[in-house]
């Protein structure tokens, strides 16, 4: 009778702790999940922002400051091209962000991540150096800047770099996060 009361106590122990292993499994892959989401959340509003600051300048900024006569038709041509080339790459972005879907398989999940550096590699060997040319063509065809005026222009250009860098470096950190997370998914299927 001894016997026969351990092995229900024993069963009834063993399905308690197969059911408390599904529990925890779900929960961690809805942690995992949910962290992937929050980066995904952060990433897309990033590019929102990008797309509202280029929008301002490429509308606003640069059609004001050639109605003020400050740039001339050259100038203001060279800059808002630079401006509608780097909409276009932030939608582009903003569409491969589309894609990320923390309830679509980890394959297709890695998919979606390798795509994405792909779009932000290019925009950032592209976009940077078309800014860099757009800026140095427009104070070229201006010819206003003074020589304090110059210090400023190469300040500004100090600080986007290391603004850029500083970019580039947290978004690797979180790809590479993403990437872990996945693996980790991958791993419990």
């Amino acid at each position: 009778m001894e016997l026969e009361e351990l092995k229900q106590k024993w069963n009834s122990l063993d399905d308690k702790l197969s059911k408390s292993e599904v529990y925890n499994r779900r929960v961690l892959i809805e942690t995992i999940r949910s962290k992937n989401q929050t980066i995904y959340e952060h990433f897309h509003k990033e590019a929102l922002r990008n797309l509202f600051a280029v929008l301002i300048i490429a509308a606003g900024i640069i059609p004001l400051l050639h109605v003020k006569g400050i740039f001339h038709d050259a100038s203001f041509y060279v800059l808002e091209a630079v401006c509608i080339l780097g909409v276009f790459m932030v939608i582009c972005r903003l569409v491969l962000l589309s894609h990320f879907n923390v309830m679509k398989t980890p394959a297709e999940q890695l998919r979606a991540i390798s795509n994405y550096k792909r779009g932000y590699i290019l925009e950032n060997i592209i976009g940077s150096p078309l800014a860099v040319f757009g800026i140095c063509t427009t104070v070229f065809l201006e010819h206003t800047a003074s020589a304090f005026g110059y210090i400023f222009i190469v300040l500004g250009a100090v600080t986007g770099a290391v603004c850029a860098w500083t970019g580039w470096k947290k978004h690797q950190g979180a790809m590479q996060e993403i990437e872990r997370n996945i693996s980790e998914l991958r791993e419990m299927e």
